[in-house]
């Protein structure tokens, strides 16, 4: 399948280029990059041709498949044109900054009936890989109670979009979008709503609305889940963040530490007490395996409706937030 890169400038387009480099079932086509030095360092082993708009790489290399690495105020319109030519995209977290946006999306999906996936690897990494089993063999029951903590390190040098209001998703969006897309996977529930409230302590008078955001679901099948999200992990943290999920169910509990470490304690009726052998990420076939699925006319398995979703309720989450905790629906 032919692909063609949108972007290198930002998120995680360096795990999803090199995961399309090394799918045996692809092609890059063509890349848009305005620095050159990004350019150079992502294709001086590749021969990548390189064009100098997205419109001009759609009609010359032809791409079956777009990946992005763009900032978040960039993706609507690159999402538009590429529905307009029927190609189907592989997209970073966050996906928009609004309402609006969003609408603009799905009228845009649903009109050239291309289809999206999300670049979310947390569903690919082995804790929450034996999580999702643990949970799939009934050791834990019904699940009642989710709560998923996403803390992150700013970093020395972040990116100014981060303090710009008018183009960063905030921090809830950016942060959690991988525990809101597990909570539905895990559950395999929906968003009804959600209520929210930030706070500002640490990153005063820099443009940032909020550097800590929590917030509570209510889901379709009676669970509960709290999410939160923050930019406040230490510089001499060893990762980015250190990643927490406790669930509670009717038969079990679950007890998850990612990323700093990796860790799970199931609680089990059924099964006992047990810290389940966590298996390999699977992170690097993600585009293969997409590709694979498009090409059988399927969704991936991060699909459409998840893309979709999870960004309805991350800007749920967010309004809420901004509109000092309000429970606004989830439709």
């Amino acid at each position: 399948m032919k692909i063609g890169i949108m972007g290198m400038h930002y998120g995680h387009i360096s795990g999803m280029f090199h995961s399309a480099v090394n799918a045996p079932n692809s092609e890059i086509v063509g890349i848009v990059e305005s620095d050159d030095a990004l350019c150079e360092k992502y294709t001086a082993d590749h021969n990548i041709t390189r064009f100098a708009t997205l419109d001009q790489m759609l009609e010359k290399a032809k791409p079956d498949l777009v990946i992005e690495g763009l900032e978040h105020h960039e993706k609507t319109p690159v999402i538009e044109t590429c529905a307009a030519a029927s190609v189907h995209m592989l997209l970073d977290k966050p996906l928009c900054r609004t309402t609006e946006e969003l609408q603009r999306i799905k009228t845009a999906v649903a009109k050239n009936n291309i289809k999206l996936s999300t670049f979310f690897t947390s569903r690919s990494y082995g804790a929450f890989i034996a999580l999702r089993q643990a949970i799939q063999n009934g050791d834990l029951g019904d699940l009642v109670s989710l709560i998923t903590t996403h803390p992150h390190k700013l970093g020395a040098n972040p990116p100014a979009l981060y303090f710009d209001a008018d183009k960063y998703v905030g921090t809830f969006h950016d942060l959690a979008g991988h525990g809101v897309d597990q909570v539905r996977w895990l559950t395999g529930a929906e968003y009804t709503g959600v209520h929210a409230l930030g706070t500002l302590k640490k990153y005063i008078d820099t443009g940032l609305i909020f550097d800590h955001v929590q917030a509570s679901f209510q889901l379709d099948n009676g669970a509960l889940a709290t999410a939160t999200a923050d930019w406040l992990t230490p510089n001499d943290a060893r990762s980015f963040g250190d990643t927490r999920f406790i669930i509670m169910g009717t038969e079990g509990s679950a007890h998850l530490r990612a990323y700093a470490d990796d860790h799970v304690l199931i609680v089990s009726n059924k099964s006992g007490t047990y810290e389940p052998k966590l298996p390999p990420s699977t992170n690097h076939a993600f585009v293969e395996n997409m590709i694979d699925a498009l090409s059988r006319g399927e969704e991936n398995s991060i699909s459409t409706d998840d893309t979709l979703a999870v960004a309805n309720a991350c800007i749920t989450a967010e309004e809420s937030a901004q509109q000092g905790g309000k429970f606004l629906s989830i439709r």
